[in-house]
């Protein structure tokens, strides 16, 4: 047996390291809290229509696309949905499989998706579950509310590329601790 390495002692946890500075108030930090709802919304979606349909989010939100934009490519949905093209892809593959989705070429070396008869029979059937889901989470929310809430997440929505061009130079980032 290999003789042991001392350990480093832990620092213990005191009020004065938890009062070292600034920290992000979790119940008011807009993304966080919008990251949250979303991964909380999608996960049990997932776990729903899995266990109804055998499919995920992740073939959901492409079905939904399919259907607002059919002979939609890859790229595309990658674009509007803002997925990543290997998770698009793996779709693709599963959903062609289940005879879901066709193909034809398209320009320059690309192809192009549509939903087949049973693509569109699966998304209706999804889809009541879907508007569901919706309706139960909105439930507490007049009306009017509603607008507001889908105006501003539009107004959100239309910040992203400012917010996601952001990239301060190292100057002003601050020393590293």
């Amino acid at each position: 047996m290999p003789p042991s390495r001392p350990q480093p002692l832990a620092q213990p946890v005191n009020d004065l390291t938890l009062d070292m500075g600034p920290k992000l108030d979790m119940d008011r930090y807009v993304p966080a809290f919008l990251n949250s709802i979303a991964n909380k919304l999608s996960s049990g979606a997932s776990r729903l229509y899995f266990k109804h349909f055998g499919i995920g989010v992740v073939e959901w939100r492409i079905i939904v696309h399919l259907v607002a934009e059919p002979w939609c490519t890859a790229a595309r949905i990658c674009q509007i949905i803002g997925m990543d093209k290997a998770a698009v892809s793996r779709s693709y593959a599963l959903m062609e499989d289940r005879g879901l989705i066709q193909f034809r070429p398209a320009e320059p070396r690309g192809r192009e998706a549509t939903l087949t008869v049973a693509g569109r029979d699966l998304h209706d059937r999804i889809l009541v579950m879907a508007l569901e889901r919706e309706r139960r989470l909105l439930a507490d929310l007049s009306p009017r509310e509603v607008d507001t809430l889908i105006n501003l997440l539009g107004r959100l929505q239309a910040r992203i590329p400012h917010v996601n061009a952001y990239d301060p130079a190292p100057e002003d980032i601050g020393p590293a601790a």
